[in-house]
């Protein structure tokens, strides 16, 4: 299936860059809008299993590496949206108050419509929420919604650092030895 390498190889290059970011940054939970999964659970959790992948040391692109991160997947398609929550057990063991069920059901509120299906299990939580166009809930708008909430919770949680703070430190790249 040519999507679901789409969304696997989506999923790798995420998850290369979410771990490059936790490790210069030090953020541990991420929100990430998907683009090749069209509101889709099962291209979704495609998606999550290639940025959880091993990083392959040996191969000429990197991919995955990101299963250590708490994750909210996103994924807008024509009449749903599609959530994927991926907290792993040490994670949530090292932030008990960041629970997914809390995480996810603030950009379900935010997204609005109707909840179609929602699975559960210990790491990983999975909601697919229908589109109304007659009531202005285009999942697209909808996804947008989700985003700003999911961020909102995140900086709530202390996990992210607001958006007035002055921890933006941009280094001078000729100091760090990088000419442009």
């Amino acid at each position: 299936m040519a999507d679901a390498k789409a969304a696997k190889k989506e999923g790798g290059k995420k998850g290369v860059d979410l771990s490059g970011m936790s490790d210069l940054g030090g953020v541990k939970f991420f929100n990430v809008t998907l683009e090749n999964t069209n509101g889709d659970l099962e291209l979704v959790s495609i998606a999550l299993e290639g940025m959880n992948a091993p990083v392959d040391e040996a191969a000429e692109e990197r991919k995955g590496g990101a299963g250590h991160l708490g994750k909210m997947l996103l994924s807008a398609g024509d009449k749903t949206l599609a959530f994927l929550c991926n907290i792993p057990k040490e994670l949530a063991e090292s932030y008990p108050h960041v629970q997914a069920t809390k995480w996810i059901d603030k950009l379900i509120e935010a997204a609005g419509g109707k909840v179609v299906t929602r699975e559960e299990s210990e790491e990983v939580i999975k909601v697919l929420v229908e589109g109304d166009p007659s009531n202005n809930l285009y999942p697209l708008k909808m996804r947008d919604a989700a985003s700003n909430a999911g961020c909102a919770f995140l900086r709530e949680n202390g996990l992210l650092p607001d958006d007035d703070s002055d921890d933006d430190y941009i280094p001078d790249p000729e100091a760090a030895g990088i000419e442009w």
